[in-house]
């Protein structure tokens, strides 16, 4: 769209995947390591690659290592700026699926996770399936080329946690989501599911 390397999305939780992620006949596996994370910014090196015939259950690093060892895996490396009102500076470039699984595999801030895609009208939306540390979390995001505005929010969706900072992939690697989901689960009891009025 000519906009560069900005990002726009919206983000939500969820309770359950949803039947038509979960007949995603081809979900990726997603290991991500967090070489720097800092009041919004991060440096993020990620390699990915199909989930078949792999253990989910291993511990990311060991994921890593197994999808480095696979020829149809995916290096990048990615530069990230705080996200406001849905949108994101990223700049994201492809390097070798080696060098970016080693570097994984020696990180110690990591998640993964498995991603589904879906279209749901003419908006696709991915479904992350956290694994590991940060297990059973549920997200699913939306993206467009512009502002996500005037979304039809699927029933799937919670609330809304776009501006919550916490879900955060970099925050998530420092801070799984199992040891402040009471916390959260108490703000959502008082305050019940939030969504972006600013964007429609």
């Amino acid at each position: 769209a000519g906009l560069g390397d900005f990002e726009f999305e919206r983000k939500f939780l969820l309770r359950e995947l949803p039947a038509a992620a979960a007949s995603d006949p081809s979900p990726t596996l997603i290991v991500q390591a967090y070489v720097f994370a800092d009041d919004g910014f991060a440096v993020r090196v990620r390699i990915s690659g199909p989930v078949d015939s792999i253990d989910l259950d291993a511990p990311p690093r060991r994921l890593a290592q197994t999808l480095t060892e696979r020829p149809d895996s995916l290096g990048t490396l990615g530069a990230k700026g705080p996200a406001v009102a849905g949108t994101r500076y990223e700049a994201e470039r492809q390097i070798d699926a080696l060098v970016a699984g080693s570097i994984a595999a020696r990180s110690l801030a990591l998640i993964a996770k498995v991603r589904y895609s879906i279209w749901l009208g003419e908006d696709g939306w991915v479904v992350d399936r956290f694994l590991a540390d940060n297990a059973p979390l549920l997200v699913g995001e939306v993206e467009r080329a512009r502002p996500v505005t005037d979304l039809a929010i699927p029933d799937f969706c919670v609330t809304e946690v776009s501006e919550d900072a916490r879900f955060g992939n970099e925050y998530l690697a420092h801070h799984p989501f199992p040891a402040w989901a009471d916390e959260f689960a108490d703000e959502y009891r008082l305050l019940g599911p939030g969504f972006m009025q600013t964007l429609g």
